[in-house]
């Protein structure tokens, strides 16, 4: 092969397509957003029933209040939403609309607020009850959003995502504002310092990890031959 300032236009571009077709390797084609959305509600189902199963809150019996029951249906809108952002931004060129990002955060702020305002703050704590208690509900609000986060994220690193903040943001919203969600249900206090304190402060928490794990780890980054990013 001749050197590579002795060969013409036409033969640099000959070898430079030849190098990156042979780095070409076949993928499966991404299942639509709205597939992938019904398998990912499918297995936050499966944990609702857990969940619903093993506690010994009376939640049927407080469905019969029209505040609880938003309560729960906003946080699990909020989520649905962040997980269809997740997914569609899994995909090249597709971007999280301000339209759907603004939704999924005004159906979570006005679940907050039904939940500041819900039951009068009860003040009667020790400092060791609230700790104890609450340290506990925190861990679990993050053990059920484990599983999900996990399947949501690798949904998402089978695309292409070029936000990867973005799509890692999303994904930890999905899985933690679903977990809240599933909380309500699960945990038999509904002192709103309690559930503002050890349920919504790690939905904030590892969703701000979540996106910042998304920008160091989520982000297409095209590879050459020689297995490193050019730009």
């Amino acid at each position: 092969m001749p050197e590579a300032s002795q060969m013409t236009h036409a033969e640099r571009h000959r070898v430079l397509v030849e190098a990156l077709a042979g780095t070409i390797k076949p993928v499966r084609p991404l299942w639509p957003v709205r597939a992938r959305l019904g398998l990912w509600l499918l297995l936050e189902a499966l944990v609702l029933v857990w969940a619903a199963t093993h506690t010994g809150n009376d939640f049927m019996r407080k469905f019969g209040h029209l505040d609880y029951a938003l309560e729960v249906a906003l946080f699990a809108a909020a989520a649905t939403l962040a997980a269809m952002l997740a997914l569609r931004l899994a995909i090249p060129g597709r971007r999280a609309g301000p339209t759907e990002v603004a939704l999924s955060v005004v159906l979570a702020l006005v679940g907050i607020a039904l939940v500041a305002i819900g039951e009068p703050m009860r003040t009667g704590y020790s400092l060791g009850e609230f700790l104890s208690v609450g340290v506990g509900c925190a861990i679990e609000t993050c053990l059920l959003a484990a599983l999900p986060w996990i399947a949501l994220w690798w949904a998402v690193k089978r695309g292409a995502p070029m936000r990867g903040a973005a799509a890692g943001a999303s994904t930890g919203a999905a899985a933690l504002l679903f977990a809240f969600a599933l909380m309500r249900i699960k945990c038999p206090i509904d002192d709103p310092l309690h559930i503002l304190t050890w349920h919504l402060m790690p939905v904030l928490v590892i969703t701000a990890l979540s996106a910042l794990a998304g920008a160091a780890w989520l982000r297409f980054r095209p590879r050459g031959g020689g297995g490193e990013s050019r730009t």
